[in-house]
């Protein structure tokens, strides 16, 4: 059987991946996958976090138990206490951050709308999701149609399709369980992306193993209850440092983020950064700066 897959060709990751499952053996049969995204904001890095974790157990009692211990999003703190300091180095998560340089030439609209055309025509999707996929390939001749929004869907569904491909065909893996952030990402075409996210999944696996059982935590349709807030923290607090870096000056605008780039993310063997242009994907290596290249606090790492 071919065991490569798209992650696994970058050596970075490969290290600190295999010094994280060390870390956690036995390997789980199930994963958790928490997600997060800063995108189109003009003063910050577009970026795209993705944490990795096993089953810990029921998804109510996990999200009681994680949001004890991160109790806020990083919008709402000023300061990190020891204890959220501590969770966030725990040996048991592992994130891929994607720092996007000119995302519009990243993505390219027409293969989203080939990926649509193709998912109707499988035989294993339900006649719902066909009908779906059809009403949402009708939206997309329209002149309202929300670009950004559509070229952030394809990354994301693009970037959890290689992740599900590496924990399906490096390790055997059952179920994995995915918390995405609520935003316009999971909720257009009605929630498009399930069906997206399935071939991009499919396309990645081609048969090579049995496909794991995948389900996706999102906000109820009805009343728009989102019980997963709590799954998400982790991700967002590390897409939220990532995306205030000015990579040129080598600085940070806020003592919180230069907190948890201090005591949590530089030197850490579990936090892989890839930054994807439209000719290039590469895995990114950050040390911390020497004494004499820290004109400021805020100058901590260099590349």
């Amino acid at each position: 059987m071919n065991t490569k897959t798209f992650l696994s060709k970058f050596p970075t990751f490969s290290k600190k991946w295999a010094i994280y499952q060390k870390g956690i053996a036995p390997l789980p049969l199930g994963w958790t996958v928490m997600s997060d995204y800063c995108l189109d904001n003009p003063l910050k890095q577009d970026c795209i976090t993705f944490t990795i974790s096993p089953i810990f157990g029921q998804t109510q009692q996990v999200a009681q138990f994680l949001s004890k211990k991160l109790p806020r999003d990083i919008k709402q703190v000023r300061h990190f206490s020891d204890e959220e300091l501590s969770f966030l180095s725990h040996k048991v998560f592992f994130s891929l951050v994607f720092i996007i340089k000119d995302k519009t030439h990243l993505v390219n609209m027409d293969f989203l709308k080939e990926d649509i055309q193709k998912l109707q025509s499988n035989t294993f999707i339900s006649e719902v999701s066909r009908q779906r996929l059809k009403k949402f390939e009708q939206s997309l001749k329209s002149k309202n149609l929300p670009k950004k929004v559509l070229q952030n869907l394809s990354l994301v569904s693009f970037i959890f399709g290689k992740i599900v491909e590496f924990l399906t065909i490096k390790h055997y893996t059952e179920e994995i369980h995915w918390f995405p952030d609520r935003d316009s990402i999971m909720t257009v075409g009605n929630g498009i992306i399930r069906e997206l996210s399935n071939i991009q999944c499919t396309n990645s696996i081609a048969g090579r193993r049995k496909y794991p059982k995948i389900r996706i935590g999102i906000e109820n349709p009805n009343t728009h209850e989102f019980v997963f807030d709590s799954f998400t923290r982790y991700p967002d607090i590390i897409t939220g440092v990532f995306s205030s870096i000015d990579f040129e000056s080598r600085r940070v605008d806020k003592v919180k983020h230069l907190q948890v780039l201090e005591e949590v993310i530089i030197n850490n063997p579990r936090i892989v950064l890839f930054s994807m242009a439209p000719d290039n994907i590469s895995c990114v290596n950050l040390r911390r700066a020497s004494d004499s290249e820290r004109k400021t606090r805020s100058s901590l790492f260099d590349r």
